[in-house]
């Protein structure tokens, strides 16, 4: 017996994503997000994302595809560096990976918090993400420094791996003017 084909991929270009900021009721969805991409994604408590969505609604947010979320982007601006943005978690579902969601996700983001550097951390072992955040930085012109944030050692070795902070920056208003983040919003 044969395998029924696998239906095709819409293009890019043939689907529409609103983005808009997370609110405390998507987080039924946003967890099941999070859970069904381990270990791909840290896990958090949900008491977590409740006040990610409570606290800052501001710079988090969901990105839908049919009223379904099917990405969602946490992070925050720390006060003593208020001209950063800090990525926390970015995570998009896997069948909808390959529409460039992250970047789109992360450029929205730096775009509306008039933001002049973007910060995120990777595990030595994701290699995906640290090449999301260099490919960011070619694509805004500016500098990706990479520094050890916290090492095994820091978490007392309990699995937990090392921290990398990547530093992306200074991001000029010009260059970032240059690319959509080509989102409906909400």
């Amino acid at each position: 017996m044969q395998k029924a084909p696998k239906p095709k991929k819409p293009k890019k270009n043939e689907l529409q994503f609103t983005v808009r900021s997370v609110k405390t009721e998507d987080i039924k969805n946003v967890y099941k997000l999070l859970v069904a991409n381990r270990p791909y994604v840290g896990l958090n408590s949900r008491y977590t994302y409740f006040l990610l969505a409570k606290d800052f609604s501001d710079t988090c947010i969901v990105v839908e595809h049919e009223d379904r979320i099917v990405a969602f982007s946490s992070g925050y601006v720390p006060r003593s560096r208020p001209d950063t943005f800090f990525s926390w978690e970015a995570v998009v579902d896997d069948a909808y990976r390959g529409y460039g969601l992250q970047r789109r996700m992360l450029l929205h983001q730096i775009k509306t918090l008039r933001v002049a550097y973007f910060e995120g951390t990777v595990n030595p072992s994701n290699q995906f993400s640290e090449n999301n955040f260099c490919e960011l930085a070619k694509l805004l012109n500016a500098k990706c420094e990479k520094t050890m944030l916290f090492s095994e050692e820091d978490f007392e070795n309990d699995g937990h791996e090392a921290e990398l902070l990547c530093r992306i920056g200074p991001i000029s208003p010009n260059e970032l003017a240059k690319h959509s983040a080509s989102f409906i919003e909400a």
